[in-house]
């Protein structure tokens, strides 16, 4: 991530591999003079904002000493237009034209009507060749009277996965390219109020062609994905996983501890942008 950016997920992830709280940061920088709230650190791990300002490249030449990383290797990410690598496509090999397309089939607007703040789910591996999971996503509406939201999901292999609405909401319509293995279903709920929270249940099953699960997710979000294995099968290793976008290939994060086999868990409560997931390895 040193090597390819982008900044703030370069910086997010040498945080996280020092084990260094935002709070315990500020501190130091503050004993090394230099004076960063948490907010701004937050920002620049986000990408809401980045360091620019000769007071703020002077804290991070000194952050790049707290973190020990070598002079100048997220400093050097700065040179990069902040828009580079935080593009996201839905899925390896899965052209933009096509989720547009889709979306544009179910009436999507251009301009997402909702924030994404969370998202929840519970994966259950049947055996090796079927899944099912429960996701609860929480949202926001940016405008009064939104009442619908299209979910995109990416299928493992050339059977593509089934929808079912759960708790508050119904599924609407579904529209498909089984070329590019994409699928895109409606969920319609009651209108919200502008700045009102809603959370959105659904259903998903389909066949295991893969081992890994996970979601492409923005800056900020919350996620908590849980894997449970069935009785037939079970994990003998699991690592989280992360990238940046579709043309580069899934990274070994951090690894993930097995409970029992058969119960492996990931929480973040304020992601980077990217493809965040679980990928394990088979117990024999």
């Amino acid at each position: 991530m040193l090597r390819a950016g982008p900044f703030h997920t370069a910086l997010r992830w040498t945080i996280a591999a020092r084990g260094l709280s935002l709070d315990r940061l500020r501190d130091r920088l503050a004993a090394r003079g230099q004076s960063v709230s948490v907010s701004t650190l937050s920002n620049w791990q986000r990408g809401v904002s980045r360091p620019d300002r000769r007071d703020s490249l002077r804290a991070l030449t000194e952050l790049e000493t707290i973190l020990g990383v070598p002079p100048r290797a997220l400093g050097r990410l700065l040179d990069e237009p902040a828009h580079q690598g935080r593009r996201q496509p839905l899925a390896p090999g899965t052209p933009m034209a096509v989720a547009h397309r889709l979306r544009a089939d179910l009436d999507a607007p251009a301009e997402p009507e909702l924030d994404i703040l969370a998202v929840h789910e519970d994966v259950t591996i049947l055996g090796p060749d079927r899944w099912r999971s429960t996701a609860r996503i929480v949202v926001r509406a940016r405008r009064s009277g939104v009442r619908r939201h299209v979910v995109l999901q990416h299928s493992q292999g050339d059977t593509p996965p089934t929808f079912e609405a759960g708790r508050d909401c119904e599924l609407g319509r579904l529209r498909d390219s089984p070329d590019c293995g994409l699928i895109a279903a409606e969920l319609v709920f009651p209108a919200l109020s502008r700045g009102e929270a809603y959370a959105l249940e659904y259903h998903t099953s389909g066949p295991v062609t893969e081992n890994y699960h996970g979601h492409w997710l923005r800056a900020g979000q919350q996620l908590e994905l849980t894997l449970r294995f069935g009785p037939d099968c079970g994990a003998e290793r699991a690592h989280r996983i992360w990238r940046q976008d579709g043309r580069v290939p899934h990274k070994d994060v951090e690894r993930l501890r097995v409970i029992g086999s058969r119960l492996v868990y990931l929480v973040d409560h304020d992601i980077g942008p990217g493809f965040h997931g679980i990928r394990w390895n088979w117990q024999t």
